[in-house]
């Protein structure tokens, strides 16, 4: 039998200016690392992403006509489990990104968002991890159902 994977679950504290959000998965991690770090892969479930430099990324992002670049800092990387950096949106506060891969579990946290972006950023977070959770899915073959 199997069992619908849950959607992706989000955390806003609104004080502490922090989204949190996860989301399950049912294959291999590496597969989740591959799509967030390959750039490609990034462009199918994020943005069109650009690498500038080494630890540097340009994402192009275009909401109904209106294009507008945000660039990712790598500030720590640990392969396969871990990638923080700082988030330069223009014309606003920067923010931190930290990903984690868990044994079945991918969490994103958005820490000191801009308080003019909290309500931009929580409802577009959820639409793109909900994006990658489909495409590590569809890499492995599955139906997105866990066993």
């Amino acid at each position: 039998m199997t069992v619908p994977l849950s959607p992706v679950s989000m955390d806003v504290d609104v004080p502490a200016r922090t989204l949190t959000l996860s989301f399950p998965f049912d294959t291999a991690p590496e597969r989740v690392w591959s799509a967030l770090t390959d750039l490609a892969s990034v462009g199918a479930w994020l943005a069109p992403a650009v690498a500038e430099g080494t630890d540097r990324y340009v994402l192009t992002f275009d909401h109904e006509g209106h294009v507008h670049d945000k660039v990712f800092e790598v500030a720590e990387c640990v392969p396969g489990r871990t990638l923080t950096g700082v988030l330069h949106d223009p014309g606003h506060a920067d923010s931190v990104l930290s990903a984690r891969i868990g044994k079945g579990t991918f969490t994103l946290t958005h820490t000191d968002v801009s308080e003019a972006l909290v309500e931009g950023y929580s409802a577009g977070w959820p639409y793109y991890l909900g994006r990658l959770a489909g495409l590590v899915a569809e890499d492995d073959g599955a139906t997105g159902s866990a066993s």
